[in-house]
């Protein structure tokens, strides 16, 4: 900061405003080019105010010189675009929006081979509720979603019947005995970042919304029976997927995937589809495709819970646009609205609520870790420390987080550590993609600061896996005799320290040191971190690897290991850490004595 004794900076009224000094930040509005503005630090206690020439610089205001003509803005709101033809594309496919989608080829319910049957009787219901629940029975098999059963079956589910808003019942199956005898899939769904990072430069989105997803999936014949349920009117069973099923949605995830199979600018989790393009041309011709194919392939959509050709919108609870991705306003109005946690119970709620926000926080208070430590007291008192706590962090929420730009050439992952905790984010093109941050263990506390620098490296690496994997990273951090070690042979490192390098070796990293006054985002995630670590689990895995690191365990005795597996069965925790173990000495094996063995 550059100290000034003069300056003539004035109030509206005309009174001299006293000025401490000057700096330069670089500064960005949404998509504008960032432009280097001078900020002055002044005494009096005032609402920060910018200036006429940097709201021009920042593209903020623009001036209109010539008054005679008036320009029109380009809106990119759905009503300025030819919604015309939007609304043309979505009539030619009105029949996509009306009735219960029924995908192709049946879906086969797997048992496991020690699964036993259950059978239960009807629950009873309140007598205001039969005649709704007779009516939807007999709505639900006319549309074939049910069918009454005669025959003996020997899986008998309970029914639930849940009043909805508008006083219908939705009539579901509890499932409990039968999910526990299902082998499921474990079909992988994607997560929001697998989503996100395909967005870069995209304009246009619509949002599409499976009408009864689920119900689409057909059961065969062997499968409807395990759905068999009791109801006061006799016996039915689902002729379709019901809801509740534990490998429901890892099928309904796969089926979708292969209908869409070979289209290009769309996403789907579930039953949420997402069309997306960089222009409105590319966006029309994107969602006619998927269009097209649902109705080729028999997926329906809810026009009620659709989005068509927006800037905007919100998808698994977060915003998404052009800027970027936001948190939901709704949510965020929750969190800033939610009264003061009287028990233990409603701060877990809170917490919960914070962890939403994670990744738009990149300064965690320490306080944070204070209302942690409360939910784990035996007894709750919340105090002043507490509430200011939350204040600090509700303010401490960022606008937006950029998205990942696979074409970008730099990719920079920033890590730092403090006595306590991990801080990293990864960027490309000079912008914040995500931030992340780790409490360390009692054991991890007792690392050095060269063995805590390491490990940041190691969980950036690990955090954003999705994003850096086969690309050249620039990693930056602020202890620099990290560079030295790191340039030497893998023999010469410490022993913890050569576990941690082996984690980062199938990554392309650059390291380079700066000082940690140039990086204070990861500096303060570091400081500020979230508990999240289970003390007693870690202080046994550090004793199972510092014996058998001390044992220098390498020709003669790793052989061993699988014996010692075997004496560990009957510890499932001892045993994972064995097989840890066993992995790592197949690779420390072969440093330290340039042979392969077979283990």
């Amino acid at each position: 900061m550059k100290s000034l004794d003069k300056t003539g900076l004035q109030s509206y009224c005309g009174s001299k405003i006293p000025v401490r000094g000057v700096c330069k930040l670089s500064c960005k509005h949404k998509s504008s080019k960032a432009e280097t503005l001078p900020f002055f630090i002044v005494e009096t206690d005032s609402v920060p105010i910018l200036g006429f020439r940097s709201s021009i610089d920042l593209n903020i205001v623009k001036l209109v010189l010539n008054v005679s003509k008036v320009e029109k803005s380009i809106c990119k709101d759905m009503h300025a675009i030819d919604k015309t033809k939007m609304d043309d594309i979505i009539s030619s496919y009105n029949d996509v929006f009306q009735g219960i989608g029924k995908l192709d080829g049946g879906c086969h319910l797997h048992l496991k081979d020690d699964a036993v049957p259950t059978a239960y009787p009807a629950r009873r219901i309140p007598s205001s509720l039969r005649g709704k629940l007779e009516a939807e029975l007999k709505r639900m098999e006319e549309q074939g979603i049910i069918e009454k059963v005669s025959k003996p079956t020997d899986w008998v589910n309970s029914m639930v019947a849940v009043e909805k808003k508008d006083g219908s019942l939705r009539i579901c199956i509890d499932p409990v005995d039968l999910n526990k005898s299902i082998r499921r899939p474990f079909y992988p769904i994607p997560s929001l970042e697998d989503v996100t990072s395909r967005l870069h430069g995209v304009k246009y989105l619509s949002k599409l919304d499976a009408r009864s997803g689920y119900w689409s999936l057909v059961l065969d014949d062997e499968s409807a029976d395990l759905t068999t349920f009791n109801t006061i009117f006799g016996r039915y069973r689902f002729k379709r997927m019901p809801f509740g099923i534990i490998s429901a949605q890892d099928e309904f995830q796969r089926r979708m995937e292969e209908a869409l199979e070979g289209l290009d600018g769309f996403a789907v989790i579930i039953d949420d589809l997402l069309v997306f393009g960089s222009t409105l041309e590319e966006h029309n011709k994107r969602l006619v495709a998927v269009l097209e194919t649902a109705r080729a392939k028999g997926i329906k959509f809810n026009k009620a819970k659709c989005s068509f050709c927006v800037t905007s919108v919100t998808y698994f609870g977060h915003v998404i646009s052009e800027q970027g991705m936001q948190p939901d306003p709704d949510k965020l109005e929750a969190i800033n609205n939610m009264p003061t946690p009287s028990n233990s119970e409603e701060l877990a709620t809170l917490l919960g609520m914070l962890n939403y926000l994670a990744k738009y926080i990149p300064n965690l208070s320490t306080q944070n870790k204070t209302l942690h430590d409360l939910s784990k007291a035996t007894e709750f008192k919340w105090a002043k420390e507490h509430d200011e706590a939350l204040q600090n962090i509700k303010h401490s929420t960022v606008s937006n987080l950029a998205y990942f730009d696979h074409s970008c050439k730099s990719i920079d992952l920033t890590v730092d550590t403090s006595s306590h905790g991990l801080g990293a984010y990864i960027s490309s093109n000079g912008n914040v993609v995500a931030y992340a941050s780790h409490s360390l263990s009692k054991a991890e506390q007792k690392y050095s600061q060269l063995e805590k620098e390491l490990y940041a490296i190691v969980f950036g690496c690990k955090y954003f896996h999705h994003f850096i994997y086969g690309r050249h990273v620039k990693v930056t951090t602020d202890h620099r005799p990290l560079e030295t070690i790191l340039r030497n042979p893998l023999q010469k490192a410490p022993a913890r320290a050569q576990r941690m390098m082996l984690q980062i070796q199938p990554y392309d990293l650059e390291f380079s040191y700066r000082p940690g006054t140039e990086i204070a985002v990861a500096d303060t995630l570091s400081r500020l971190h979230l508990p999240d670590i289970d003390e007693k689990l870690h202080r046994e895995i550090e004793g199972v690897v510092l014996i058998l690191t001390l044992l220098d365990i390498y020709s003669n005795y790793i052989f061993n290991l699988p014996e010692i597996g075997s004496l560990c069965a009957d510890n499932l925790k001892l045993l994972g850490v064995v097989q840890c173990k066993l992995d790592y000495y197949k690779q420390i094996f072969t440093i330290k004595t340039g042979q392969k063995q077979s283990i």
